[in-house]
């Protein structure tokens, strides 16, 4: 009989009100549910141990209190989703924390679980994200659409937003901006400087790789789409995901 312990995964969805492209997404009514509340029922589908939604406003934390979802109060200050995802980890016992976006609504519960499987897979990486091989090329071209490079040894080499020209296909995937980390490392990147790349891209994921932490990469053939703009939410309906 084995007397290794289990690995204790908890999923954090940030839900900031003050969204700065759609404020107040997170509540937006889909199928009479607020958006968040459909990324909480898809994780909790999942083989997450903890699934909290995490906000720094009032009317959320009321909404899923109404709910009955497990929502914790954090700061308004916060510069990223991550930096949110930190603060619930300082207060909340686990081992691996999942930053599950608040505003895709139908995430696939099995690309967190591949998630959370990476760390078992490579027991020694801090951090790790999935992406997917449905890049299209309209999808290539967006620079709403984050895309990842990928190396042999399945790291991250870099993620951008507009492709250079002289940059190759292979390898680059669409990026689902969903991350993995290991408690301790997850505050430690909390407390990092903003990097150059970080900045200037607007990518929290760049201060982990410009400081020169590995970041594992899972590639699937699955997809999910993010809600960042009012349009992409009447365009989710125009294909009658939504019912």
């Amino acid at each position: 009989m084995s007397n290794a312990r289990a690995i204790e995964c908890v999923g954090v969805i940030p839900a900031r009100y003050h969204s700065t492209r759609f404020p107040g997404k997170v509540l937006e009514l889909i199928d009479g549910l607020p958006m968040v509340a459909h990324v909480y029922k898809q994780a909790t589908a999942s083989q997450l141990d903890k699934v909290i939604v995490s906000t720094d406003h009032p009317a959320v934390q009321k909404a899923m209190e109404d709910l009955n979802i497990h929502v914790m109060m954090t700061a308004e200050n916060h510069r990223s989703g991550t930096d949110r995802v930190a603060e619930v980890a300082e207060s909340v016992s686990g081992d691996i924390f999942i930053n599950i976006q608040g505003d895709e609504p139908y995430i696939e519960p099995e690309i967190i679980n591949l998630l959370m499987a990476q760390f078992q897979t490579e027991p020694t990486t801090p951090m790790a994200t999935v992406a997917s091989t449905n890049l299209s090329d309209e999808d290539w071209n967006d620079p709403n659409i984050v895309k990842v490079q990928v190396g042999e040894d399945r790291n991250a080499v870099g993620f951008f937003r507009v492709p250079a020209s002289q940059m190759p296909g292979d390898y680059c995937y669409k990026h689902l901006g969903i991350y993995g980390f290991k408690r301790d490392f997850l505050i430690e990147f909390a407390g990092m400087a903003r990097s150059a790349n970080e900045k200037s891209l607007d990518l929290e994921q760049m201060r982990a790789l410009d400081n020169g932490i590995p970041i594992s990469v899972v590639i699937t053939d699955l997809d999910s789409v993010g809600i960042n703009r009012p349009e992409d939410l009447e365009k989710l309906k125009e294909t009658e995901i939504i019912a």
